[in-house]
């Protein structure tokens, strides 16, 4: 019979989560559940998501960043040069890292790691690296300098150059190497996405280059962490989700280390606060590393006897593995070590989200707009000085704290230090011939940086709005003429909440606006719950309508302004 929730606690995620079962068993939804939940805390995370199988969460939160890893089609747009070391890491020390895992992913001996280590370290001085230059090499450097040595190379080395020549190839070819040989102005490195939520989707690659990804971007994190001016904490700051686990952490004896990169820092990473979850068809499969420091396992339908010997000594169930063949879709058997001292079974409530589909064409424009942010905040300090202004407590130490004032929002003459900055950036855009519609999405992919508001950007856009209608009334002056009673507009009321304003002056500025229901609540900031009483308010006031417009794909409804109020010119602020 069913007891109580089963819920894990925040500190339970950087001693690592282990969940294992057959395909279709419900391991998916049950971590789309889990990353659901860090959605609604606002905890970021890494997802390395080998089959699509994740990106319907884009629809949970527009934050998402989803990066179609190797397919230029829909979202290459992470690019980096691995060769590119993290943050406080010196260049010997990741160029040493940067070959163990080479050595390790591509399966290759030790000479080919010698071959490997010694090309990098030569071309590395030469580009002046050590010497603090900010220039790095890539692999397409690397690859010619290979060329070059195995010309003159003999006996073993010569065997070596070749397999090391086959590695530089693999890490230049395609759109792969597009990713992972990048050095302009659009680079991003890991350090950006770390405070995000990302997604990588990885089924355009190969296997090989799925490893290795996976194992640069973990070994990237775990260095950056350890280097970290911050002492070690372990309070849970970040969550890694790994797809097809054992691909990563496979129980296999490495060549010449007596532990794998990746099961090492699979041990480690927990003293930083970071949380792994290895989704897996088979227990039997994943490194006793991952089996013995996992403080958490879920196991949810098992059949290969070597998968049932292997969960059922750790659920310490070995008289009963027959309990596993047992276990109905979304079921599961958990162990959670400290709080629970026997296993116990849970249930695992279905998503829709597991139904849900989104085209790449959708990915694919959201994706631009949220890079083209990414890059104004990276790409333009004087934007993002002027925006931030003096430090948070240096400001407050001259702020007088009024009891009991409540905060205002006006959208009038009035603007703050952060709009007037935002301002002066719509009419540099201006200037530069960009459409208002243009800019406003620019902005609009930027709030996700935590600088400005949604309110900020209606703000803004609406002033610009103001100063285009007034310069083209000046150009083109017009007969003082009264209007016609056929087109005056009422004014609103005056009891409107601050929530109901945001939604009419949204549809004030965007008179003609396309977007979905939907759309429209997460461009002024509402769940889709809160928009839908919101909506349902100002139906009521009979200050909007709703309408239905068919499309391609069937019937879409639009809201829009009541057409007694659509004329209105106004846009409204909150006051005491």
């Amino acid at each position: 019979k069913t007891l109580f929730p089963f819920s894990l606690r925040e500190k339970d995620f950087p001693r690592h989560i282990c969940v294992t079962g057959m395909s279709g068993s419900g391991k998916t939804t049950f971590a789309i559940n889990l990353l659901k939940n860090f959605v609604k805390r606002d905890k970021p995370f890494l997802v390395f998501d080998w089959k699509k199988s994740f990106r319907p969460l884009l629809k949970e939160d527009a934050s998402i960043m989803c990066f179609t890893i190797g397919n230029e089609g829909v979202s290459n747009l992470f690019k980096t040069n691995i060769n590119r070391p993290p943050k406080g890491v010196s260049p010997k020390e990741w160029i040493n890292a940067l070959c163990d895992l080479l050595t390790e992913s591509f399966n290759v001996s030790f000479g080919v790691h010698k071959i490997l280590l010694e090309t990098l370290d030569e071309i590395f001085l030469g580009w002046g690296v050590y010497e603090g230059s900010n220039l790095f090499p890539n692999w397409e450097h690397v690859k010619k300098m290979l060329e070059i040595k195995s010309k003159e190379a003999k006996g073993r080395e010569s065997g070596w150059y070749e397999s090391a020549l086959r590695v530089a190839t693999v890490l230049t070819f395609g759109d792969f190497g597009k990713v992972i040989n990048y050095d302009g102005k659009k680079s991003l490195s890991i350090e950006d996405l770390f405070t995000k939520k990302a997604i990588f989707e990885l089924n355009s690659l190969s296997n090989i280059e799925k490893k290795f990804f996976c194992e640069y971007v973990l070994t990237y994190i775990y260095k950056l962490k350890k280097a970290g001016a911050d002492r070690a904490s372990e309070e849970f700051n970040h969550a890694i989700l790994v797809d097809e686990a054992h691909n990563i952490f496979l129980k296999k004896n490495t060549n010449f280390m007596t532990e794998s990169v990746t099961d090492m820092i699979y041990r480690e990473m927990r003293e930083y606060g970071t949380g792994l979850i290895c989704l897996d068809q088979h227990a039997s499969k994943l490194s006793d590393t991952v089996i013995g420091n996992s403080a958490c396992h879920v196991a949810f339908q098992q059949q290969l006897p070597q998968d049932l010997d292997e969960i059922s000594s750790l659920m310490q169930l070995k008289d009963k593995k027959e309990i596993f063949t047992q276990l109905p879709v979304g079921s599961a058997i958990v162990k959670l070590s400290e709080r629970y001292t026997s296993p116990f079974l849970i249930k695992v409530p279905f998503n829709e989200l597991r139904n849900e589909n989104l085209e790449d064409t959708k990915i694919k424009n959201k994706m631009d707009c949220v890079i083209k942010g990414i890059e104004v905040e990276k790409n333009d300090p004087e934007f993002k000085k002027a925006l931030l202004g003096e430090p948070q407590k240096k400001a407050m130490k001259r702020v007088k704290i009024i009891p009991h004032a409540s905060e205002e929002f006006f959208i009038g003459k009035t603007l703050t230090k952060t709009q007037e900055v935002l301002f002066e950036f719509v009419l540099s855009k201006l200037r530069a011939n960009r459409k208002l519609v243009e800019i406003e999405r620019l902005l609009d992919s930027g709030i996700h940086s935590g600088y400005y508001t949604k309110k900020d950007v209606l703000i803004v856009m609406n002033k610009a709005l103001e100063e285009a209608f007034r310069k083209t009334f000046k150009k083109n002056p017009c007969e003082n003429k009264p209007f016609s009673e056929e087109i005056r507009s009422k004014d609103f009321p005056k009891d409107l909440l601050a929530e109901e304003m945001d939604l009419v002056n949204f549809l004030l500025l965007n008179p003609e606006n396309e977007f979905s229901t939907v759309e429209i609540y997460r461009h002024v900031g509402f769940s889709p719950r809160k928009g839908n009483i919101i909506k349902n308010k100002l139906l009521e006031k009979g200050i909007i309508k709703t309408m239905e417009e068919r499309n391609t794909k069937g019937w879409k409804k639009l809201i829009r302004l009541e057409d007694s109020y659509s004329n209105n010119s106004n846009t409204l602020s909150v006051k005491n």
